[in-house]
């Protein structure tokens, strides 16, 4: 299965040039040349400066006007270094990976998804994107609302991370931001390392392509893993990773259409009891009732890893709380707006001009 990498933004960039640092086929695209300059896998021929006559190279400080025109000015010369990427074998999937509140990822990356959509229609474009910190402020969350309307308009599916997972770990800011960026790559690259990949049962990039081509839908990608000594039950470990502590989105994942399950581990302890015990509740648990399985038996491992995908979901508390906060926001700024307006005009309605103050002193000075 063949999958681009594509980063966008200060935050996008970093996740794709992780995605990089283990093999990925990755570019980078942003409005900042320090941040791109930043990067340390990523190929500097597969960089891409937007917007430098809009910007100067210096960013558009979180405004995602500036950032979505500094991708429709560029655009071409971007599908032109993504045609060469692509070259004449197809890509199953595009990865979009950028942050919800920043300016260049939420103003371009509905931008480059349309354009992706029109150019390889075969391929699916699904976005991943990191949802902002509740504390960033109200500016961060009307980029994110806006740019999930937007997305869920031409992308697949929305892979969303919620960064208010950061306040669960102890562990110092850069730390935090270092570490949900790994677990995003660690997880989306699990999974595609078992795709198409001989098993017991073999997940085919088909049945990951049905699986994250959800009408626009947004989707998460649960985790866990755990040695094999430690491991009493199996089927625990496989719920464990549909669970709170295994999910990076707060989401009801009774509410997702499809789902997708991939066991990776020693052979003794794929017992298919276990297994077949946690698909058979989840299967019944989810709306869509469709559950796609892999599972890969290794005599080398000495862990159990599982990876699982949930898609179609519409119902998702971290999502909601963003979209209410900036509705409530965008009606008290409107109404703000027409009441400064209308004080304005009433403030200023009945002044006179200029020439009924000085009438004809204009022309007694001509003369």
């Amino acid at each position: 299965m063949r999958a681009l990498i594509i980063g966008v933004g200060q935050c996008g960039t970093k996740i794709a040039d992780l995605f990089a640092l283990v093999d990925f086929e990755a570019l980078a695209i942003n409005t900042s040349k320090s941040d791109l300059d930043y990067l340390k896998h990523i190929p500097k021929e597969r960089r891409i400066l937007i917007g430098e006559s809009l910007t100067g190279g210096k960013g558009v400080n979180a405004n995602p006007v500036l950032g979505r025109e500094a991708m429709k000015r560029d655009l071409s010369m971007v599908m032109k270094k993504i045609n060469a990427m692509v070259g004449y074998s197809d890509v199953d999937v595009f990865f979009l990976t950028f942050g919800f509140g920043g300016g260049t990822g939420s103003g371009g990356t509905p931008i480059l998804a349309e354009a992706l959509k029109d150019e390889y229609p075969e391929s699916l474009v699904v976005a991943i994107g990191a949802l902002p910190l509740k504390e960033e402020g109200i500016r961060p969350t009307i980029n994110a609302a806006i740019t999930i309307d937007k997305l869920s308009k031409v992308a697949d599916s929305i892979i969303a991370i919620d960064n208010n997972k950061l306040k669960e770990s102890g562990e110092d800011i850069t730390r935090a931001y270092e570490k949900i960026n790994r677990t995003i790559v660690e997880r989306i690259a699990s999974l595609l390392a078992l795709i198409d990949i001989p098993g017991e049962q073999t997940l085919d990039s088909s049945d990951l392509k049905f699986v994250l081509n959800a009408f626009g839908s947004f989707a998460t990608v649960g985790y866990a893993k755990a040695e094999a000594s430690k491991v009493r039950n199996l089927s625990r470990l496989i719920l464990k990773s549909f669970e709170n502590e295994g999910l990076y989105l707060e989401a009801n994942i009774e509410s997702a259409l499809y789902g997708l399950v991939a066991v990776h581990g020693p052979p003794e302890l794929l017992k298919a009891r276990d297994i077949f015990e946690a698909l058979s509740y989840l299967t019944k648990k989810i709306k869509g009732k469709q559950i796609f399985r892999g599972f890969y038996p290794d005599p080398r491992e000495r862990e159990i890893e599982v990876v699982t995908l949930l898609t179609g979901i519409y119902e998702s508390k971290s999502i909601e709380d963003i979209v209410v906060v900036a509705k409530k926001y965008a009606e008290s700024f409107i109404k703000a707006k027409e009441e400064a307006e209308t004080k304005k005009s009433e403030l200023l309605t009945g002044l006179p001009d200029f020439d009924d103050i000085y009438p004809g002193e204009v022309n007694e000075r001509l003369d």
